[in-house]
């Protein structure tokens, strides 16, 4: 069973600078794929101008993989999650496999744009269901954040989300240790992590 990942990013042809989505895509792929080579069954690559697709060996490092690309993308973005066998050879290039979780991953990321989800996961996973939800009810946090909330809670959350990641960024941000924990709650940053472990327990 392999897991593919198709993504897409939302109403593309209305993005004012093109250019600049397109390098921030490159360099998110780049980044997903050399931090996460170890669970990359086939590269992500772009496709279709706006689109992205990979194929990974397992679920419990999705959510990982969203953050990455939410950090750099730094625009809303699509993700159809399809499970299953494969019907061709392997290849690092994922436009030469095809195979049902291919097709599962397409029909996913329709269902996704035609619902406004930020991501619908078709696998045999016993609770499919209630994980995708969990998944969307994360990501929406997420997309809440203002850009400065974002910045703030993402340096937290890559330094380890300890003591020391809050005396670090009230360095870089120049403001108090009560304003990054005010940061965190009013981005229900508690409330993402606890999402976040419900995954992981569904995930394993």
């Amino acid at each position: 069973m392999y897991i593919v990942i198709t993504g897409d990013l939302k109403s593309s042809k209305k993005i004012d600078n093109r250019s600049l989505s397109q390098d921030n895509l490159k360099k998110a792929i780049h980044e997903v794929n050399s931090n996460f080579n170890d669970y990359i069954v086939s590269d992500f690559r772009i496709i279709g101008g706006d689109g992205f697709q990979g194929m990974i060996s397992t679920y419990n490092i999705i959510i990982d993989i969203y953050f990455s690309l939410f950090q750099t993308i730094n625009h809303p973005f699509y993700l159809g999650i399809g499970s299953g066998p494969i019907s061709t050879p392997l290849s690092n290039y994922v436009q030469e496999i095809d195979g049902k979780a291919f097709h599962l991953s397409s029909e996913a990321l329709k269902t996704a744009k035609k619902k406004n989800r930020w991501v619908v996961l078709k696998s045999n996973l016993k609770n499919n269901d209630l994980i995708e939800c969990v998944f969307n009810f994360t990501f929406d946090i997420m997309w809440s954040w203002t850009d400065r909330r974002k910045e703030i809670i993402l340096f937290y959350r890559n330094h380890n989300e300890d003591t020391n990641a809050i005396s670090k960024a009230t360095h870089k941000y120049s403001i108090g240790t009560r304003s990054i924990y005010k940061t965190l709650e009013t981005g229900k940053y508690s409330m993402l992590k606890y999402g976040e472990k419900v995954l992981e327990n569904q995930l394993k």
